[in-house]
């Protein structure tokens, strides 16, 4: 992929000015198609999609939860009535200039709206009487009721009140309007106030209350803003002037959010702003180049312009909300140009700074852009929006930071010693020595074990808004004389139309009256008993026919003329009610009811397409919210919005799917590791710090006593975003000091160290501000990323360095499966150690008898725990031990004694002091007879000849010693000493495998086969091998020794060192493993052939342009050879310098030939070998891989074939 990057680079770069016009021009138009998006900007998007979830989204649609301003007017002056209604009025006069913000202002009442209102309800009385109605109106028909009223009523007439009450008594003299009147109050919830002097005051006449409702929604900030502003001033004029009278304040949530935005402007400015600059000047002064801070965004800003243009030719519209949740992205893309521009300016070659960073780069692009396909998945169309958006602008941002970086920024040549900056010396300081980071975070890690999962998550937005001191002030005088403060919940009724509403409507209304009766909620504010269905209301105006038969209007108007003139009324006082009584009354349409001011239908009334929605307004108690709302929504056609549990459910869910997307990222990420790194192991090392990060984030809020909320939620997954971006380049980095031993980190931690220095500026700066929405992200924002860098920075280099530290101690790199089936089988053999040691306890003397078998099974199951190690025996067919003997190995392995226990069970061994005092086996080896060496061979006469005698066969390796290689050691007399003198025949075991499967020095297990041979027995009067156990040790060593290499010959084909060839290069970078393991693959049989050409011990002097494998195999096979190889790319020859191998063989790397050396072998495995002059010492040549046959006049063909030609001088 990087030479793609690199041609692109060339190609661009040679006609920079039609490529930079060409971009321009394409950019102008995807603009222009960017104009044409739909942005949808309903938040009901963000509503995961359900039966219920879909009819909740339509009646939030329709609703414009528009929060009214409350004005409260507090008296300061008892002794002054009319200060209060002064004052409002002279409010009311000032807020004229302020109408474009206001929709309409409620508190005062006017006398026209009651006599409006009256009318109304008197005009069209029988649709407002229920049944029960009929009671009163008939105790109202007595004889004395009529005579009682009437003269009240002209008593009324006398007073001064009589200019607005006379139209009501003409109208309705028995008062049956006031029954209906009483229907109105269902239309307040809160009966603590009066009116007077025409406003809503309280009960004790201290505070008056006036109610505007905003034109703009409480999105609109810039609007109320304006609004907001000019209420203020207007208080700080009345106050000022009704000083001492009165005192006006101020509470909405309107003018709440406008405080929000006001803060967060001031907190951006003050913070933001100022660390912004500071990061400009830092990326100035680090570059060396003012355009520097201009050009980390061009990329990113190119990506979004194409990714809007992409997404308008995939869908027809965009959710707004989605757009705006991926701002964090800017966080994430900057990242890619931060690495870039690191990288070029401490490598200007750039074919190399491609080679570097083009993997890691796309590799965290692709990350990322896969964590966020996942959205689609999710239940809100929003996020899916977001999904698809970010995804396609991640990888367009890698993919133009890697075209467009390297061609705006030119870094200066590298000096000879450039001068380090700060951040240089930080990045190359090494965390992962520094006793006190990793202690601590060894510490700091399990303790946040126990609180991560405990963290809480704060639903509550109400928690995250920023509520001036003079608003709690407002809202504390709220709560002490109205329950306008108290919690509310919204109960709609919806149908297809508004006839259908108003009946379900209708039924909610009397439900709520028994709630109300029955103490389940503390007030109510509905339309039910005022706007009624058409066919109600048909009931109604039968009833009201019925019960007004014709002898009881002639006798109710009888009775009304009599008392009236008794009182002093004329005859024609009452025509109007005698009238009302007689006419023919008709259902009234829903939109008539808009004539009767007390009842403000928009308010409760919302039609719109092919739903009709009627809301009543429920005051209730906190503790009986869950079971009101059960009960309610029994109903049908009915739904209760809790609009705070509303915005905590829909922050939930929003929460709960961010979750989800860090679930599935993760998946994503490790299948994206996986099929980059080709690597189990290096993507569970990659993950580990970001886990580790996310635990000890957590658990650092938890016992800092901090909550999550939806704010920091999101920046969470800039957090785990920025953190795999991070290991991603560490890996490469660790990655490429493991292939070529030199230290990458310092490049690397310095794009890291930028990254995070950009975001703590960025986002963590704003722990300074007062907001608690910005303060929380910065909360998240500057541990998060700052356990991310300590943990990556300390942790991850250690778990490399157990593999580093591994290969400098010559042993194979291990994989994860590796790791976890040693750790099994090392644990099942201690185990098992430890039962058979409680079991030799037990039987006592009769342990070996007893055991010996089951002891011996065992031994060989550890092996068979392991099932990537072939296991293979080779019987004698005329070797059954029932004759003792002294039974001989190879030893080159922890593993040679479990083998010897497929021989026979009938074995004891001479042990070192460690096996024979070994707290896991000790009891059993001692209870077997087993002989400790350290005590003497002269002093275990009498134990060694019982064991003898009972039929047991000494077990001996007679190298004394682990071998390191497979080259059998030098034999020590020991064994044959003990054949001759209890005159036992000798048989050898050949063991192989074991040196490659678990060398000495390692507790690790490797893939391969473990072979175990018998050979024939050698008789102790055979004269052949000797006269005395002297020359017996040494002639039964040459013979071992031969028969030990055919053995090997007949075991080991050309792919037997594959699998520690292989492993060499497990962890090193993958270009370099792939090209290793197929030059081997395609070789090999030529490698093979080779190899068998060269003695054991040959000094071999090598040319090759390859990675060490062909070393390695020459090495691996005989230990005893001696290799110098001269390669000349410095780079590929400190790659080969780290083989593990090397660490343990003779194997030397030069990039000359080196001088003063007898060299008997040439190998040429390179075609770019120059004319070299041979040493005179050189017999042999072999040519493999390569026709380069030099000019070799004194040498003449051997041998000659496709894989391999052979000179010799």
């Amino acid at each position: 992929m990087h030479r793609f990057f690199t041609e692109v680079y060339f190609k661009i770069s040679k006609q920079k000015l039609p490529w930079l016009l060409g971009l321009l021009a394409f950019l102008v138009l995807c603009i222009l198609c960017i104009t044409k998006i739909n942005f949808e900007e309903d938040i009901s998007q963000i509503i995961p999609k359900s039966d219920k979830a879909d009819i909740t989204a339509k009646v939030l649609k329709q609703q414009n939860f528009s929060d009214k301003v409350i004005v409260i007017v507090e008296k300061k002056n008892a002794t002054d009535d009319y200060a209060l209604s002064e004052t409002a009025d002279d409010f009311l006069e000032k807020i004229e200039p302020l109408k474009p913000y206001i929709s309409d202002v409620q508190g005062k009442v006017d006398d026209e709206e009651i006599l409006q209102s009256f009318h109304f309800i008197s005009e069209n009385l029988p649709i407002f009487l229920e049944e029960k109605d009929y009671e009163i109106i008939r105790e109202k028909l007595n004889n004395d009721s009529i005579s009682q009223k009437i003269s009240d009523n002209f008593s009324t007439m006398l007073s001064p009140t009589s200019v607005v009450t006379k139209d009501f008594i003409r109208k309705d003299p028995l008062d049956f309007s006031g029954i209906a009147l009483q229907k109105l109050n269902s239309l307040n919830s809160n009966s603590n106030f009066q009116l007077e002097d025409n406003y809503v005051v309280s009960e004790n006449g201290q505070h008056l209350l006036l109610f505007i409702e905003p034109k703009f929604g409480g999105s609109e900030t810039k609007n109320n803003e304006k609004f907001a502003e000019g209420l203020e001033k207007i208080r700080g004029e009345l106050n000022q002037k009704y000083r001492g009278k009165t005192e006006i304040s101020y509470f909405g949530a309107p003018l709440i959010a406008v405080a929000n935005a006001k803060q967060i402007k001031h907190d951006i400015q003050s913070t933001v702003l100022v660390s912004m600059a500071l990061l400009l000047l830092l990326l100035i002064f680090y570059f060396k180049n003012w355009l520097t801070p201009l050009i980390i965004f061009v990329p990113t800003a190119v990506s979004v312009i194409i990714s809007l243009v992409i997404i308008y030719f995939i869908k027809d519209r965009i959710s707004a909300v989605s757009l705006s949740i991926s701002a964090i992205l800017v966080g994430l893309t900057v990242d890619y140009a931060l690495h870039i521009l690191t990288h070029y300016k401490h490598k200007t070659n750039i074919a190399e700074l491609y080679r570097e960073i083009t993997q890691p780069v796309l590799m965290s692009a692709a990350t990322t852009a896969v964590s966020f396909l996942c959205l689609v998945f999710v239940r809100s169309e929003a996020l899916k929006d977001l999904g698809i958006f970010a995804a396609i602008t991640v990888m367009l941002s890698a993919i133009f930071s890697l075209i467009i970086i390297p061609q705006i920024y030119r870094p200066k040549a590298v000096e000879i010693e450039p001068k380090k900056t700060l951040i240089d010396k930080v990045a190359g300081y090494p965390f992962e020595r520094y006793k006190f980071l990793i202690i601590s975070c060894l510490i700091t890690i399990p303790v946040c074990l126990f609180g991560f999962s405990k963290v809480k998550f704060n639903s509550d937005i109400s928690d995250l808004n920023f509520v001036p001191e003079e608003m709690q002030q407002s809202e504390a005088k709220l709560q002490s004389i109205t329950d306008l403060a108290e919690k509310s919940v919204y109960v709609f009724s919806y149908g297809k139309t508004a006839e259908e509403a108003l009946k379900h409507n209708t039924k909610v209304a009397e439900f709520l009256r028994q709630e109300k009766s029955g103490g389940n909620i503390l007030n109510f504010t509905s339309s039910g008993e005022i706007l009624i269905p058409e066919s109600l209301q048909g009931e109604r105006i039968t009833r009201w026919k019925n019960f007004w038969d014709d002898a009881r209007k002639a006798q109710t108007i009888a009775k009304i003329k009599s008392a009236g003139k008794t009182s002093g009324f004329s005859e024609s006082a009452f025509s109007e009610f005698e009238e009302l009584l007689y006419r023919n009354h008709h259902p009234l349409q829903i939109n008539e009811f808009q004539e009767l001011p007390a009842l403000r239908l928009n308010e409760f009334l919302t039609e719109e397409d092919d739903l009709a929605t009627l809301v009543s307004i429920v005051k209730l108690d906190e503790k009986k919210r869950g079971d009101f709302i059960s009960a309610a929504e029994k109903n049908p056609n009915t739904l209760v919005i809790d609009r705070q549990q509303m915005n905590e459910n829909f922050l939930g869910l929003l929460k709960d799917d961010f979750l989800s997307l860090i679930n599935y990222s993760l998946i994503a990420i490790i299948a994206i590791f996986l099929l980059f790194f080709r690597n189990l192991g290096l993507t569970i090392f990659a993950i580990i710090p970001v886990l580790l990060s996310g635990i000890v984030t957590a658990g650092i809020f938890y016992f800092l006593g901090l909550e999550l909320n939806i704010f920091s939620t999101i920046v969470c997954t800039l957090v785990f975003g920025a953190g795999v971006d991070f290991n991603i380049f560490l890996t490469k980095a660790l990655q490429k000091e493991l292939s070529t031993g030199k230290s990458a980190l310092p490049t690397y931690r310095v794009s890291i160290i930028l990254a995070l220095i950009t975001t703590l500026l960025a986002i963590g700066s704003l722990i300074f501000a007062k907001h608690p929405a910005l303060k929380s992200v910065a909360a998240v924002a500057t541990v998060g990323m700052l356990s991310v860098v300590i943990i990556s920075f300390t942790i991850y280099p250690l778990i490399f360095s157990f593999i580093r530290k591994r290969t400098q101690k010559g042993l194979q790199p291990v994989s994860i499966r590796v790791f976890l089936n040693s750790v099994f089988s090392l644990i099942y053999y201690a185990l098992g150690g430890f039962f058979f040691s409680i079991l030799a306890m037990i039987f006592g003397k009769n342990a070996q008898r007893i055991l010996k078998v089951p002891a011996s099974k065992f031994l060989v199951s550890v092996l068979y725990t392991n099932p990537f190690v072939r296991k293979k025996f080779i019987p004698n067919p005329s070797e059954d031990f029932s004759r003792p003997a002294v039974i001989i190995a190879n030893h080159t392995s922890f593993l040679d004694t479990l083998a010897m226990a497929m021989v026979t069970p009938k074995i004891v061994y001479l042990v070192n002091d460690w096996v024979y005092n070994s707290p896991i086996f000790g009891k059993v080896v001692k209870r077997f007879g087993f002989y400790p060496v350290s005590q003497g061979i002269e002093n275990g006469h009498d134990v060694l000849q019982e064991k003898i005698n009972q039929g047991y066969s000494l077990a001996v390796f007679p190298e004394a010693q682990r071998s390191e290689t497979n080259r059998v050691q030098r034999f020590h007399k020991g064994a044959f000493y003990l054949a001759e003198k209890y005159g036992l025949d000798v048989v050898p075991v050949f063991i192989h495998g074991n040196s490659e499967v678990m060398p000495k020095g390692d507790f690790m297990i490797h893939d391969g086969k473990i072979t175990v041979k018998v050979g024939g027995r050698i008789s102790a009067d055979d004269k052949n091998f000797g006269e005395n156990y002297s020359e017996r040790t040494k002639k039964i060593q040459q013979f071992y020794r031969e028969k030990f290499q055919e053995f090997r010959n007949e075991m080991e084909d050309e792919n037997y060192f594959k699998p520690l060839i292989f492993g060499s290069f497990l962890y090193k970078e993958r270009e370099i493993s792939e090209e290793a393991k197929r030059d081997f693959e395609e070789n090999k049989s030529a490698y093979f052939e080779m190899n068998r050409l060269i003695s054991a011990d040959e000094k071999i002097l090598h040319f090759c342009g390859d990675f060490g494998q062909i070393d390695m195999l020459l090495a691996l096979s005989e230990s005893a050879r001696k290799i110098h190889s001269v390669i000349p790319e410095e780079n590929r020859r400190n790659i080969a310098s780290e083989n593990f191998v090397v660490k343990k063989r003779r194997i030397f790397y030069h990039a000359e030939i080196p001088e003063n050396q007898h060299f008997t072998t040439l190998i040429i495995s390179d075609e770019n070998v120059p004319e070299i002059s041979l040493p005179e010492s050189i017999r042999q040549i072999i040519i493999a891989r390569c026709k380069n046959n030099g000019k070799f006049t004194e040498f003449s063909a051997a041998r000659r074939n496709e894989k391999i030609t052979v000179l010799k001088r």
